[in-house]
């Protein structure tokens, strides 16, 4: 069994992955359909839980089911501590709480939440029946500079008990004390901290108890003691002790009638005694029973946070987390909470601005429901049906926007009018949208009557009386076309490193220092290659062997592999290199049969015994070619790894494939253009990001196989093919194609999506290697930069149609979707000013700079393919990314 090494992390994988690659030996075309599916829901959103941030009203969280939040302030941001429902497996109780593990989630400005992935799992915990599903409601607590999470679960011994986890940050990792606190059996746990520094913890089971903490915070000082004076029935679980103006107020849910609602009680001292005196919040109308919650202080503001069930209105068992403001009278008194949409937090003019979170609603002719009801973590949308119905959104900041237009996600079988106005409903008007007769979703911007600044509330309004839908609205900010930069138009080199032996540092030339140059690149080689940590994705195995790890997926696969290789030979680093070849001979390589010397596309690393995906995809083999060349070159072959004779066993055997069980050649001889899959249809059709005529340069030089000649008319196909399949605006080209250039006809890969990010990187390759279709590269690279920064340097976005107009149906997967400022694409896009002559080129170069591998505002975080990305981008910025010529003559001369 191969066991991964290092902290991974927890990740969520692709139904496709876990059905679909489990079947041993696919056929080449139902690999093809699976490597289609496995991208759209791996590259566009796959899920490694560390920090990954979301934008949202009511509720806070929308990619998964959250409950009973308790929240802290740490370090000048609010941290939510929830509880973690799912969707319960075939082996739990299928109608009531399941909660297998917790996350973390934080945010400075209470509409943007970082999740920070897994804290704490339930099989992590030595002492946790790990089958129970009962990770319940969590707290956590700062004291001398170390962060305890307290969280009850069902105990292997049976019953509930509470546990500690310590980590030096609120996020995490935390590690797990190996057993309970002793003495404590209960659940729901609060840690509240006094003035004089003494702790308490307050739990319940039926009754509400409360115990004094020693210095250590994992032990009990004192006897628990039941807190009396509150209700004696309907009175089960969820304390939250805060103290306020010397005044302790100890909260409560309790069932007075059907379903809990919040409750108080207030006394002088920790430890009571309590006296009741309210009610904070009433029972949820939507009939949710449970309403655990916590309140905090933040930036001159309290809040309530709280749950209720607006993503499953039919199972109050998964649920979601909510926040709104909450005050006191002068005398102390809680004044009573009434639940909102649009919750807390000012909106950023220039994010979605989902106005089905109302603050208001007209009385009539408005309704609000799910976008898909089969997916409601997609959100809502709001449904204007009359003349005049209108929606309020509040606490929107123009400051920043510099706005010029707005744009609407609607749809309006009919057509329409939507006036916008400021701060009342016949206020100043911002700008009037026509909507065309549509019934599906589409984009419509407008120009503005007046660009507001500050905070204003807006009023979005139907003028007509034809039934319109929309999504969301936005702010946009005009771009500088002009793009002016101090360091005046970038000026490409008129000759590729070939030619001279020379490689652009692109880095220096925009003003950064060598060291910090040097820095940043062996940052994103520790990052991906040596740190433990959520960033990791090369994993070592014994001694001598190592893999490359698609860890959201836990899949390893030839395209992840070969980069590793390349990377590895590109930074000399010989070991890696040998570690990552001997496990993909292993376990990757077909050894006999129609495949022999092909490499399974994608296998399981965790397990020695089922190859996911017998079949190839033919840019793996691309590679691994080209980086056994560079080895052969750079350390000869007589290291313990013949690497010329490795490469020539893949070209050998790849021209011997004559069809023998549908297995061809990697490259279509016919077009002389490599193939998406090495048989099946796959081999009639190609991947315009599979196209690297350097690399055909490459093996034309150093293979010495006998097909020299036709591997630079190869070349110079490529080139060619690329210039028909890039738009002639825009720059973008489809993720797969035809023969010809033309978009496959299949849905979704024929739009840009997340093969087609390698394009720029892979033209500038060529460019810097060879420069022998310069031209057309330079003019290839200010077309896509100029229509990528007149949509916003700092906001273009991952997948749009050809033409550059938005996605219709972007890529997605399971509880995410839409589309990101991607920081693979951002690397390519950077990696193509290599061949700019324009000011903007620059801009480029910046965005890149100041990116960081960390996860996206969605809860999307990819490593792998974003970070192999990034790295190379680095490496081609930096002239790090060559041709490496042998040392001694090449092997066959």
């Amino acid at each position: 069994m191969v066991q991964q090494q290092g902290n991974g992390g927890p990740f969520v994988g692709s139904p496709f992955l876990s059905h679909e690659l489990a079947v041993n030996g696919l056929e080449e075309e139902q690999m093809m359909r699976t490597k289609r599916n496995v991208k759209q829901l791996a590259w566009s959103l796959g899920v490694l839980i560390c920090a990954a941030t979301v934008q949202a009203q009511n509720p806070l969280i929308m990619n998964q089911f959250t409950a009973d939040p308790t929240a802290r302030v740490f370090d000048g941001k609010i941290y939510v501590y929830p509880s973690h429902d799912i969707i319960p497996p075939v082996e739990a109780r299928q109608d009531w709480f399941c909660m297998e593990d917790y996350h973390v989630f934080s945010s400075e400005n209470l509409m943007d939440w970082t999740d920070h992935g897994v804290i704490v799992s339930q099989t992590n915990v030595d002492w946790v029946d790990a089958s129970s599903y009962s990770m319940w409601a969590p707290d956590c607590i700062e004291k001398d500079g170390k962060y305890y999470f307290y969280f009850p679960a069902r105990a292997k011994a049976g019953g509930f008990a509470i546990g500690v986890a310590v980590s030096d940050t609120p996020h995490g990792p935390f590690k797990s004390e190996p057993t309970p606190i002793e003495g404590v059996r209960g659940i729901d746990p609060c840690v509240l901290i006094d003035s004089d520094g003494q702790a308490y913890l307050y739990y319940s089971l039926g009754k509400i108890f409360v115990a004094k903490l020693k210095d250590n915070m994992l032990e009990l000082d004192s006897e628990p003691k039941v807190i009396e004076n509150l209700p004696t029935e309907g009175l089960l679980e969820g304390p939250f002790v805060f103290e306020r103006n010397g005044i302790y107020y100890l909260t409560y849910p309790h069932v007075e009638n059907e379903t809990e609602r919040l409750e108080y009680a207030t006394g002088k001292s920790p430890m009571g005694p309590f006296k009741p005196r309210g009610i904070i919040k009433d029972e949820s109308p939507s009939g949710c029973w449970t309403v655990h919650h916590s309140i905090l202080h933040y930036k001159g503001q309290w809040y309530l946070f709280y749950h209720d069930q607006d993503l499953s209105p039919n199972d109050d068992k998964r649920r979601a987390i909510r926040a709104d403001h909450l005050s006191f009278e002068n005398n102390g008194d809680i004044r009573k909470v009434i639940p909102t949409l649009r919750g807390i937090g000012t909106a950023e003019a220039t994010g979605k601005l989902q106005v089905d979170r109302f603050s208001d609603i007209s009385k009539a002719g408005t309704s609000i429901s799910f976008l898909d009801p089969e997916n409601t973590h997609a959100g809502w949308k709001v449904a204007l049906d009359t003349e005049d119905a209108w929606v309020r959104f509040n606490r929107v900041d123009f400051d920043k926007a510099s706005a010029k237009s707005v744009s609407v996600r609607a749809a309006s079988p009919k057509g329409g009018t939507l006036e916008i106005r400021m701060d009342k409903q016949d206020g100043p008007l911002i700008a009037k949208v026509a909507l065309n007769e549509e019934s599906e979703w589409k984009i419509v911007s407008a120009p503005l009557n007046r660009v507001p600044s500050g905070i204003h509330d807006l009023f979005i309004t139907l003028k007509t009386d034809q039934p319109t839908e929309i999504d969301w609205i936005r702010f946009e900010a005009g771009a500088d076309k002009t793009a002016k930069n101090a360091r005046g138009k970038m000026i490409p080199w008129q000759k590729g490193a070939w030619e001279t032996g020379k490689y652009r540092n692109v880095f220096l030339e925009a003003g950064y220092e060598q060291e910090a140059i040097d820095a940043k690149l062996n940052k994103a080689y520790s990052d991906l290659f040596e740190r433990d940590g959520p960033t990791r994705i090369y994993f070592e195995v014994g001694d001598d062997m190592a893999y490359v790890s698609d860890v959201k997926n836990r899949d390893a696969r030839t395209e992840g592999l070969s980069y590793g290789l390349m990377v590895a030979v590109q930074l000399d680093k010989k070991e890696v290199f040998d570690k990552l070849w001997r496990w993909t001979v292993k376990y990757m390589q077909h050894q006999e049969g129609p495949r022999e010397a092909y490499f399974a596309w994608t296998v399981n690393p965790l397990s020695e015994e089922v190859r996911k995906a017998a079949g190839s995809a033919s840019d793996g083999e691309f590679y691994f070619v080209t980086a056994l060349l560079f080895a052969s070159n750079r350390w000869g072959n007589d290291t313990g790894i013949d690497y010329y004779g490795e490469a020539r066993r893949i070209l050998d055997a790849m021209w011997a494939k004559d069809g023998t069980d549908g297995v061809m050649n990697v490259i279509n001889v016919e077009h002389k253009m490599i193939t998406f899959v090495p048989g099946g249809r796959g081999y009639l059709f190609t991947d315009p990001s599979y196209h690297v005529p350097a690399f055909y340069e490459v093996w034309a030089e150093y293979a010495n196989d006998g097909h020299e000649d036709f591997y630079r008319e190869c070349a110079e196909v490529s080139r060619e093919f690329l210039h028909r399949a890039c738009h002639p605006v825009t720059g973008l080209t489809p993720d797969y194609s035809q023969f010809s250039g033309e978009p496959l006809d299949n849905g979704y890969m024929s739009a840009f999506g997340f093969d087609s990010w390698r394009v720029p990187m892979n033209i500038a390759m060529d460019y810097a290697w060879y420069a022998k279709d310069r031209e057309w590269q330079r003019d290839y690279i200010n077309r896509l930069h100029n229509f990528l920064y007149d949509q916003g340097i700092h906001r273009f976005v991952d997948q749009y149609e050809l033409d550059g107009s938005p996605r219709e149906r972007p890529m997605r997967a399971p509880g995410y979707g839409g589309v990101r400022h991607s920081i693979g694409w951002v690397s390519a896009t950077a990696a193509g000013s290599l061949m700019s002559t324009q000011e903007k080129g620059w801009a480029f170069v910046d965005e890149v700079w100041n990116a960081k591998l960390e996860p996206y505002g969605d809860g999307y975080f990819d490593p792998y393919y974003d970070g192999f990305l990034y790295l190379f981008s680095l490496m081609h910025l930096s002239g790090n990314y060559r041709i490496i010529m042998p040392e001694v003559a090449t092997p066959g001369e």
